[in-house]
């Protein structure tokens, strides 16, 4: 994961506790989490389970432990971290907002529907819970204002 404040606390409680309330056919291993300062993510770290800490997100996405990277970070920084773990051929689930921008938002889109036809799959973080990657109907674009229901920009 990367983040530990708030909601990499909130995700982190997620993700210890989700075998006690859904039947999973995989059980999720805290391998490692990520954050800017030392202490404060080695702390998070101990506090919440996670096996080990990193300081650069990058060397996260790197791990051959990690499957799966759940981006749990400031806004301004999910679409860098999301295409780069989606190009490490790594699962993601991304916060909202999923992006700052239009641009940001097709980028991300084009990475996983790439991504997702090699084998992983991006899952966007939403006020409803988690949804698959947007799928727009055929002739709208996210320029057209307003997303279509199910999809989250």
């Amino acid at each position: 994961m990367v983040g530990y404040a708030f909601m990499g606390a909130a995700h982190s409680q997620g993700w210890r506790t989700v075998g006690h309330v859904f039947d999973l056919p995989l059980r999720p291993v805290l391998a490692a989490i990520a954050g800017r300062d030392a202490h404060a993510v080695r702390a998070a770290a101990d506090k919440h389970g996670w096996a080990a800490a990193e300081t650069d997100w990058r060397a996260l996405v790197a791990r051959d432990d990690v499957q799966l990277v759940d981006i749990c970070t400031p806004g301004d920084s999910h679409a860098e971290i999301a295409i780069a773990a989606l190009e490490a051929g790594k699962h993601v689930l991304c916060e909202k907002p999923l992006a700052n921008t239009v641009e940001e938002a097709e980028t991300m889109a084009a990475a996983a529907e790439t991504r997702t036809s090699a084998g992983s799959w991006p899952w966007w973080a939403s006020t409803t819970g988690a949804c698959p990657p947007p799928r727009w109907p055929a002739g709208w674009s996210p320029r057209a204002g307003s997303a279509p229901c199910g999809t989250s920009v």
